[in-house]
């Protein structure tokens, strides 16, 4: 049973951290985020923090605004 625990906790961390993008184009774009439209909600990390924020039109398609 602890087996188990330990697998589900380490899925759950894995997928936590791969839901927040390395900068704020990647949070909003293709490939990993191609259903994110203009306000969609967004994470990104920079300088070492998380950030979030929504999905807008700029940098040549959307970007992630905090």
């Amino acid at each position: 049973m602890k087996f188990f625990s330990l697998i589900a906790t380490v899925l759950v961390v894995a997928l936590g951290v791969s839901a927040t993008a390395p900068d704020p184009d990647s949070a909003c774009r293709c490939p990993k985020n191609c259903s994110h439209k203009n306000g969609s909600s967004c994470k990104f990390f920079q300088d070492g923090n998380t950030l979030s924020g929504s999905c807008v039109d700029g940098n040549g398609g959307l970007t992630c605004a905090t």
